[in-house]
């Protein structure tokens, strides 16, 4: 992903997702990479995921909320957001 290359990025994570379909950070990495690939509801699906395999992760909820914010789609975006600070509460974070 540093190198600007997101189709390259995509078989990584795919490569990774093949292994464990349900590792959260692979998920919103992807997520990321589509989204600079303008592949907008693949994106949507990999946060998804994303938080249905790891509900407590808060930088899912931010990134969905931000391409919802993007989209101009606010009231989502207002619950992603919402969501991601009550899993850093739940969490201690500041």
């Amino acid at each position: 992903m540093k190198a600007n290359d997101w189709e390259a990025a995509l078989k990584c994570f795919d490569e990774l997702l093949a292994l464990d379909p349900n590792h959260s950070e692979a998920l919103v990495k992807k997520g990321a990479a589509l989204e600079r690939l303008k592949k907008l509801d693949e994106a949507f699906e990999c946060y998804d995921r994303a938080i249905a395999a790891d509900d407590s992760m808060t930088v899912a909820y931010l990134h969905k909320g931000g391409l919802c914010s993007r989209l101009e789609r606010f009231k989502e975006a207002l619950e992603c957001y919402e969501k991601a600070l009550r899993t850093q509460d739940e969490k201690g974070g500041d």
